[in-house]
């Protein structure tokens, strides 16, 4: 009964790609087979085991390990700044760096022999130096570098491209610096992309030929690498040629099954989707767990986070390309609420606090602090800055448990492990996710990956914590528990946070900001708001967002958004 119907279970790939996937497979298939018909299994052992052979498969093995190494170390920085950067002359810099995949190899051989062979001008220096290439193991090296390093810079770049730069960005925003955002973040997540590049550059280093043959030789021991051992027995013994060629195969097989079998390998089948025990559980605290901060108390909003009548955020700021034009004032020590039709620039001013765009002009103050102005030449580093930015997506770092992630911004700001990893544990347990703490990300809910997103973000005490829909995405049960433990541990701290839900309004904030065409429509406290809704409408009927806010306020069913407008 289970096989019947995982057969029926509905697939959205059309049946007859088969027959093209099968012709491909074929086509690829059929010669191998037909090379393999052709051995003669009693000359293959003496063959295989002849000292020239032995010589030529070791050299084969040595230099193309070298040359992956190689196209790794000086590929990964190129692929990675191809897809990240944009510098003058990138275009001429992508296309140099395909041009071997399309150059004969012979013509490869020709361009390394005429730049660094004896006679040429970079290779006589070296000669002079007594570190001659031409027609050495090095040279071999060289040629299979030159024309396997584009696989490496593809793989990197194309990985990169299509990956972002989301989850630097949230790291850096933690107060990690680019050192280690770069090792602790970006390398793991490419390491997919990494291994790919290195597999392609040692089994295209593996077979080179022409580049090897031209520029080297094919001195034995030497430069003969197993390619050149096969072109050179063809002629007198076919059967030693085709058993060699097996060779190389299976051992090229070999490399590729054990390089895919590794943990860090791209995966090969489907992607596993979380048990239902730990995708959909519900996000509320475990019996025994409470929405308390680490000590076991709640949170005054005169303690750790004192609520302040005269300090404010204070941002100004110019972005003609997005239409940004603001002039915003906000009070610290509690949470704002920022509404607007979508694409009236509520983002963009969170990136333009962070750091993650800048502005053409304006400066951010948080009370006595600035944290940037542009009229003094001040703009310093997203990781420098204190402020952090919560999406949508919580961006939890993939290749770390539970608790790594919420330690990482502290371990970035100097703990260290054990007294990050009990800090974060304490905080975790306050939202009532302890329980996921050894967990992967990809084995929490999503009401869980909110809590412990923003446990990662209030460890660290940010000077100012921005929330861009935090709850749209969680189902309705697990929003209205998540916005009450919202509500708790945003007490006395300094927030803003863009919401298209008026409860999240209510609930959480003490004045709404109304952000239209990219400017400053409204500002007032919540409660408020319909007074000064009817006070603005009187002296300007055309007030900009006056429809949305309006509207707004109609979703207000208890009436305290613009209790006095009712």
């Amino acid at each position: 009964m289970t096989d019947k119907r995982r057969r029926r279970v509905h697939t959205p790939v059309p049946t007859w790609l088969w027959i093209p996937a099968g012709l491909g497979i074929a086509f690829l298939l059929v010669p191998i087979i037909g090379m393999i018909t052709r051995i003669d299994p009693s000359h293959l052992g003496d063959v295989i085991l002849a000292p020239e052979s032995r010589l030529a498969m070791g050299l084969s093995l040595f230099t193309s390990v070298i040359a992956a190494l190689v196209s790794v170390s000086i590929g990964f920085p190129l692929g990675y700044l191809l897809a990240t950067r944009t510098f003058r002359g990138q275009r001429i810099v992508r296309t140099l760096i395909l041009l071997p995949l399309v150059l004969p190899p012979v013509v490869s051989g020709l361009a390394l022999l005429y730049t660094w062979g004896r006679t040429a001008f970079l290779g006589s220096l070296l000669t002079d130096m007594g570190l001659g290439l031409a027609y050495t193991t090095a040279a071999v090296v060289f040629a299979q570098v030159f024309v396997s390093l584009p696989f490496m810079v593809m793989s990197v770049e194309t990985a990169a491209a299509a990956r972002g730069q989301d989850f630097e960005l949230a790291a850096a925003e933690l107060g990690a610096k680019p050192e280690r955002v770069f090792f602790r973040i970006t390398l793991p997540l490419l390491r997919q992309g990494i291994m790919t590049g290195a597999i392609l550059c040692f089994a295209r280093a593996l077979g080179e030929f022409g580049a090897t043959l031209t520029f080297a030789g094919s001195l034995s021991g030497v430069t003969r690498t197993m390619p050149l051992q096969i072109y050179l027995v063809r002629e007198s013994d076919p059967q030693s040629a085709i058993a060699l060629s097996l060779l190389l195969i299976l051992l090229a097989l070999i490399i590729i099954v054990l390089a895919y079998r590794s943990p860090h390998a791209p995966k090969l089948h489907a992607p596993r989707f979380a048990t239902k025990a730990h995708a959909g559980e519900d996000s509320t605290p475990q019996t025994g767990q409470s929405s308390r901060l680490p000590g076991g108390h709640q949170p005054e909003p005169d303690a750790d986070h004192p609520r302040s009548v005269t300090s404010t955020v204070r941002l100004n700021a110019r972005l003609p390309e997005r239409g940004i034009d603001v002039d915003l004032a906000l009070p610290t020590g509690t949470t704002t609420a920022i509404i607007g039709r979508n694409g009236a620039g509520k983002s963009s001013l969170f990136q333009l606090m962070t750091g993650a765009i800048s502005a053409e002009s304006g400066s951010l103050h948080i009370g006595d602090e600035t944290v940037f102005d542009l009229n003094t030449n001040r703009w310093p580093p997203v990781h420098a800055r204190g402020i952090v930015h919560l999406a949508q997506n919580p961006l939890l770092f993939p290749h770390l448990s539970v608790i790594d992630n919420v330690a990482f911004g502290l371990r970035a700001h100097g703990h260290r492990a054990k007294e990050a990893h009990t800090i974060a544990g304490g905080m975790l347990s306050s939202l009532g996710v302890g329980h996921c703490a050894d967990r992967k990300p990809e084995a929490v809910s999503g009401g869980q990956a909110a809590r412990i997103a923003l446990a990662r973000a209030l460890v660290i005490d940010p000077k100012l914590l921005l929330l861009d829909e935090p709850l749209a995405a969680l189902d309705v049960d697990v929003r209205v528990e998540t916005r009450r433990v919202l509500g708790q541990v945003l007490s006395g701290r300094s927030a803003v946070i863009i919401t298209h839900d008026v409860d999240d309004v209510t609930a959480l904030a003490s004045t709404l900001v109304l952000i239209d065409s990219g400017t400053v429509a409204l500002s007032a406290p919540v409660g408020e708001v319909g007074a000064d809704l009817a006070a603005a409408a009187q002296g300007a009927p055309d007030m900009p967002g006056h429809d949305f806010l309006s509207s707004f306020c109609d979703g207000d069913r208890e009436g305290i958004l613009c209790s006095r407008s009712r």
